[in-house]
């Protein structure tokens, strides 16, 4: 009968407080404890008569050998499979937090990334932005470059003198021999000052040939001085002058620079498929402004590139003169 009434679930031991090793006597003396304290007449609790009933139904199951066996290895058999399912809520657990550790361990290295990329972005953009203001500044402080002024009617006047008692100059004498060189476009004579004229060119290019063959040209010998009107070469003339002399000392530098031997050809140095006119010498190169200077117009540019040619032809004529005379 006690058997029958076995609920393998319930854990007999524990409810009465003692071990599965215990004896008859002291299961018999746990029970008479714990029935004095849960009796309902004694305990007011609602639970009291339910418990007791518990109570009483393990010590029925206990106190019978047979029923004891039953139940003891239903019981040990309960306390394997709660063993078993607790390893293996363990091995589970172990495969969750190695799981859930793998994917923080992702994670963190994603964020890392992430966050060295951004790092990576923002000091780019750092250096990129020093980087302008550096130009800013740099152009802030950067000379600045003024404008070529523009020629005007007293940049292409020259002021010429003669000696009155050697040379009669008219107006129409003075043009004739002057437009060989340079177009003329108005003579004035000087009322103050006799064997003095004004006179006033077409272009500053015009201006710019008798200054620079005045030394050269035997037909401006006749006179005894030529100089600019006002007393100083106009700006553009200032700016190509400054120009061929870096031009001169940057050729000249380069030819110290080069110790290559010259190895004679036989050949002539100017042969008819040479293009040797000066011309050719003017490159590209040779006519490039400095940067330094003032802004030039296109004009002023034409106006320069005429006057470099008209220099080069100047110095091919006192190449030819120096020759002769040796």
């Amino acid at each position: 009968m006690a058997a029958k009434g076995i609920d393998a679930e319930v854990d007999y031991y524990d409810l009465l407080g003692i071990q599965i090793t215990s004896t008859e006597k002291e299961i018999t003396k746990a029970y008479r404890v714990k029935a004095l304290a849960v009796h309902p007449d004694k305990n007011p609790s609602p639970d009291a008569a339910t418990l007791f009933h518990t109570l009483s139904e393990a010590y029925e199951v206990l106190k019978d050998v047979q029923a004891k066996a039953a139940y003891d290895k239903l019981y040990r058999a309960r306390l394997d499979r709660k063993k078993k399912q607790m390893e293996m809520d363990s091995k589970r657990r172990k495969a969750q937090e190695e799981l859930e550790s793998r994917e923080n361990a992702a994670k963190r290295t994603k964020t890392d990334l992430s966050e060295a990329e951004a790092q990576y972005k923002k000091e780019l953009a750092r250096l990129r932005e020093e980087g302008a203001k550096r130009r800013q500044e740099d152009w802030k402080t950067e000379e600045v470059v003024p404008e070529m002024p523009e020629t005007t009617e007293l940049d292409c006047a020259l002021k010429i003198k003669w000696k009155r008692k050697k040379h009669a100059f008219t107006e129409e004498s003075i043009k004739e021999l002057l437009n060989t060189i340079g177009k003329v476009d108005t003579i004035a004579f000087s009322e103050k000052k006799k064997g003095s004229a004004l006179v006033v060119f077409k272009t500053v290019v015009d201006a710019h040939a008798i200054m620079t063959n005045k030394d050269t040209n035997q037909s401006l010998a006749l006179f005894e001085s030529i100089d600019w009107a006002t007393g100083k070469e106009p700006a553009i003339v200032g700016r190509l002058n400054a120009d061929y002399q870096k031009q001169q000392a940057a050729r000249q530098a380069h030819y110290a620079n080069d110790t290559r031997q010259t190895i004679p050809t036989g050949k002539p140095l100017f042969s008819a498929g040479s293009q040797s006119s000066f011309f050719r010498n003017i490159s590209a190169s040779a006519i490039k402004l400095s940067s330094n200077g003032p802004k030039l117009s296109d004009k002023d540019y034409e106006t320069i590139t005429l006057m470099q040619l008209r220099n080069s032809e100047r110095e091919k004529t006192l190449r030819k003169l120096k020759e002769g005379g040796q």
